[in-house]
């Protein structure tokens, strides 16, 4: 039987990857078109594209956890439902970091790889959303700007990149460029994975021996000026600003290391006394 689930698990796993590939496709070809008679000017259009990705990442994640993929636990989802005008920042452990993010807001603007931009499969979803290129690094900070003071909501990974297994977190300082420039509030999002999957060093089909439980937390919206006291120069705020936020996350995740380590102990004295 555990060799059955795993491999249900590793075709679904294959099944779902085809299916977000062949998804966003489906999407430059038979439903963005429509959305050209929208008008562009007032943002209409790039509001519509970016619900209509909502809904397409929420069924993607409700496959995943109806056949078995995963699970999802979500605490204080609300936030991320409500949120305006907000820099999201997010741990970045696992592929799907962003999809499942995305799924529970109701509109989200996001910082993109250029190369999405000419991709077959995605590059007109990009287009069509108004998502932000990451490769004009002397506009990227003022877009980023201009998209929160206009009251989109900005998810960011202050990492750049998938965190490494064990290894401990590394902010950028481009979220926090991106926090002192347009003064918007920051919506944490501790993002957890176990067991660990989907992360850089892995290909899709090594997935686990057991379906893995995604968690995502949404803290407290966080003011700059509680992070960083508004008379730090500025030649030194990002850097406070970045090691502030990166003590955050840790703390979140090592808190929650705590209490898994904790529930695993309680499992395994629970077995060993019905042994």
């Amino acid at each position: 039987m555990l060799r059955l689930n795993y491999l249900w698990r590793l075709a679904m796993t294959g099944l779902a990857f085809a299916l977000f590939s062949e998804g966003g496709l489906l999407l430059t070809l038979l439903v963005f078109p429509f959305l050209k008679l929208v008008p562009a000017a007032d943002g209409r259009r790039c509001r519509l594209a970016r619900r209509v990705i909502q809904r397409a990442f929420a069924v993607f994640i409700g496959f995943m956890c109806r056949v078995g993929i995963m699970t999802l636990e979500v605490k204080d989802g609300e936030r991320l439902r409500a949120a305006q005008g907000m820099l999201v920042l997010a741990n970045h452990p696992t592929l799907i970091d962003v999809v499942a993010i995305i799924a529970r807001m109701r509109e989200a603007n996001c910082v993109v790889k250029a190369a999405l931009w000419d991709s077959p499969f995605l590059g007109g979803v990009v287009r069509t959303t108004g998502y932000i290129r990451n490769d004009d690094s002397e506009t990227l900070i003022a877009d980023c700007a201009r998209s929160l003071q206009q009251g989109d909501n900005l998810v960011i990974f202050p990492e750049g990149t998938r965190t490494v297994p064990g290894a401990p977190l590394k902010f950028q300082r481009g979220a926090a460029h991106i926090a002192l420039a347009s003064g918007a509030p920051i919506l944490p999002v501790v993002l957890s994975c176990t067991p660990s999957t989907l992360t850089k060093d892995k290909r899709w089909y090594q997935i686990p021996p057991q379906r893995f439980h995604f968690t995502l937390e949404v803290g407290e919206p966080l003011q700059v000026a509680a992070l960083v006291p508004p008379d730090t120069p500025s030649s030194l705020a990002s850097r406070r600003l970045s090691e502030a936020l990166q003590h955050y996350f840790s703390q979140a995740l090592a808190r929650k290391e705590t209490v898994h380590e904790y529930a695993a102990t309680r499992d395994q004295a629970a077995d060993h006394l019905r042994a």
